[in-house]
């Protein structure tokens, strides 16, 4: 046998072609072993590895860019609709509004307010049908229009109590 203080790779092997090898590697049979401190480390392949984490971290971002801006446009939406939704009742009461002060003024009056537009160069726009209702009432129809919106309101008025 070998004596212990003897370096290991230099260390003849433990069986010949007279004595067959028991427990022993191909390699340590071989004796081409070597401690594992000499052996090299085998890595595997990572061509183009940075190139694909970086595809992934492109990806990650660009969804999360894309999802916030489609959130912020549906808010924006959201608010303009409800803006210009709010607009257009605001004038069709500005609508009626008028035709009550008109009737202050002149109780027979009926001839109602043709389109309207106000504030003088916005687009949006009232207009104020007025009609005899039964018993001596006064039926107002008023419409409001702001973008694609357009509101009605209507208000039924009696003289005299």
């Amino acid at each position: 046998m070998v004596a212990s203080n003897q370096n290991w790779s230099t260390r003849t092997p433990r069986c010949s072609s007279e004595q067959p090898c028991r427990g022993m590697s191909r390699f340590e049979k071989s004796g081409r072993h070597r401690s594992r401190r000499q052996m090299p480390r085998r890595r595997l392949p990572r061509h183009g590895a940075a190139l694909l984490y970086a595809l992934f971290v492109m990806t990650l971002a660009s969804t999360l860019v894309i999802a916030t801006l489609d959130s912020h446009v549906m808010r924006y939406a959201a608010l303009r609709n409800t803006k210009e939704w709010d607009e257009a009742r605001y004038l069709a009461e500005a609508g009626l509004n008028d035709a009550f002060a008109r009737l202050e003024q002149n109780i027979d009056w009926r001839d109602g307010i043709p389109t309207t537009e106000f504030p003088v160069g916005s687009g949006a726009t009232y207009s104020v049908v007025v009609s005899d209702g039964a018993d001596g009432t006064v039926n107002i129809a008023s419409l409001g229009t702001v973008g694609n919106f357009t509101r009605r309101l209507q208000a039924t008025i009696k003289h005299g109590g």
